[in-house]
């Protein structure tokens, strides 16, 4: 064992004091599926399907890059949306903004303890934090990509952020943005890649988010799955796909009427997870969301990784489920136990992970992708910028990088009511360490981050910026090796020396 020095025994040896948390283990990718690790080395890991929500409580006009505050900064309101996710039974959130220099610890450790995974857009509508689709260029600079890099360094020690979506509806028309915007987001993707692989302790997954505009489904996605040249270690390529779907509409939809088939013809042989990052039409209200039972989780299950219901909090478009007062107050809406009741009788299938078909690799067509929409295709990617590069090489030396803390699991302070007006007073979250403790603790040596094969971390390995492999061997973090076994013991010996 290589011995380490009394500084980083000691600061390893506090942090394990200092945070007693539970982590939820790291989603890795194989093929076409999610895979949540067994708790326990040597188990096999299992199929993970995404069942959740998109969360913007305030929506886009509620957040600045200004404001000392954003959607995960207050932790009461965190407790209560934990314990109304919990109950709804969803595992996983999308956050569209948020600000990379606020505090997002608390907020993002009640989630994790509550079982909840988080999908985190790296845009905004600010300036200076986004791609212009139709001029991608003149916005594709280092000040943009520094901003991005920001909201990496912030969140990439949270076990439980299962990845992050480098574009949403970038490409939403056929005019400018299918010809200028494609070869920018890959792009994207590319230098978000390289930053993680430099200076995260696992592979973090980095997708795309699409609009469902017909002409160009497959399009889009054969664009954005592919391999270019046919190299397996290109870094430009989407780890996940999501697509924004609002073409079942429950209470008038069915399964042809809805598209879903074409749906499933499109997706149905995908190289890479594919799931829906938005769904839930509001034509008819209140939703009794059919597509959930009877599409998503149903017809789509051997095809789709799940999905995100749009959305969680009730905003100027209707979508919500939960009516959040200005006082902090939470509504249940009927939108919420219709939801519930569809999420509750889902019949998710429990997939081993060695049934999972082995990752194939998918080589670039520009003719073939000419074919589903004349104009896309065009795989010459920009250079980086020199700064881009160099933040690369260096990282940005943040003040602000995320760890899982303790919190205090008292019920919120905020008042909750359902849908019969009926206040719940026993709103604190369950949490389940057979579900949260990870026993895949082995010896942690120096490799290269994998793509698919992501690191799964205990939770002081998420404080102490460690990490440990999973049974399925994914990268592991650390220029030391660590016997897990006999950590505690080794730094009790360590610190009796120190002293």
């Amino acid at each position: 064992m290589v011995s380490l020095s009394k500084s980083v025994l000691s600061s390893i040896y506090v942090s394990l004091l200092a945070s007693s948390v539970n982590a939820l283990i790291p989603i890795e990718i194989v093929g076409k599926r999610f895979i949540k690790p067994a708790p326990k080395e040597g188990d096999e890991g299992e199929v993970f399907f995404i069942k959740g929500v998109d969360y913007m409580p305030g929506g886009a006009s509620g957040y600045s890059s200004n404001s000392k505050s954003d959607v995960l900064s207050d932790a009461d309101a965190c407790m209560r949306d934990a314990y109304l996710l919990q109950k709804l039974g969803a595992n996983t959130i999308r956050i569209y903004s948020i600000n990379p220099d606020v505090n997002h610890d608390e907020c993002m450790s009640i989630f994790n303890s509550a079982g909840i995974y988080v999908i985190l857009d790296v845009n905004s509508s600010d300036s200076g934090e986004y791609l212009d689709r139709e001029n991608p260029s003149s916005t594709y600079n280092g000040q943009y990509l520094e901003n991005v890099f920001k909201r990496i360094e912030a969140f990439k020690n949270f076990p439980n952020l299962l990845g992050f979506f480098a574009g949403n509806e970038v490409i939403n028309d056929q005019g400018n943005s299918v010809k200028n915007a494609p070869p920018y987001v890959r792009a994207v993707q590319r230098d978000m890649k390289q930053y993680i692989a430099k200076h995260a302790d696992r592979a973090i997954p980095v997708g795309y988010s699409a609009a469902e505009i017909d002409d160009l489904r497959a399009a889009t996605y054969e664009y954005f799955q592919c391999n270019i040249d046919g190299d397996e270690k290109d870094e430009s390529k989407s780890d996940f796909y999501g697509v924004n779907s609002y073409s079942w509409c429950s209470g008038s939809s069915d399964w042809g009427s809805s598209g879903y088939s074409k749906v499933n013809s499109t997706f149905q042989d995908s190289s890479i997870p594919v799931f829906f990052s938005e769904y839930g039409c509001n034509k008819i209200t209140p939703r009794t969301f059919d597509e959930v039972s009877e599409g998503v989780y149903s017809g789509l299950i051997d095809t789709l990784s799940g999905g995100l219901i749009y959305e969680f909090s009730e905003e100027a478009n209707h979508y919500g489920l939960v009516d959040l007062g200005t006082d902090g107050s939470a509504t249940l809406q009927d939108d919420f136990d219709n939801l519930q009741s569809q999420y509750n009788k889902t019949d998710i299938p429990d997939i081993s992970e060695s049934d999972v078909e082995d990752p194939t690799l998918s080589t670039c067509n520009s003719t073939k992708i000419q074919s589903l929409y004349k104009g896309f295709g065009n795989f010459t990617l920009p250079d980086q910028p020199d700064e881009v590069s160099d933040m690369i090489d260096n990282g940005l030396n943040s003040t602000n990088v995320g760890k899982l803390v303790e919190f205090d699991n008292s019920p919120s302070n905020y008042t909750i009511t359902d849908a019969d007006g009926n206040e719940i007073t026993d709103a604190s979250i369950s949490i389940n360490p057979t579900a949260t403790i990870n026993e895949q603790q082995t010896t942690a040596v120096p490799t290269e981050a994998s793509t698919t094969k992501s690191a799964s971390a205990t939770a002081n390995a998420a404080s102490s910026s460690s990490s440990s492999h999973s049974s399925s061997k994914g990268a592991a973090a650390g220029n030391f090796e660590i016997n897990a076994g006999g950590l505690m013991f080794m730094m009790g010996v360590g610190i009796a020396a120190l002293l």
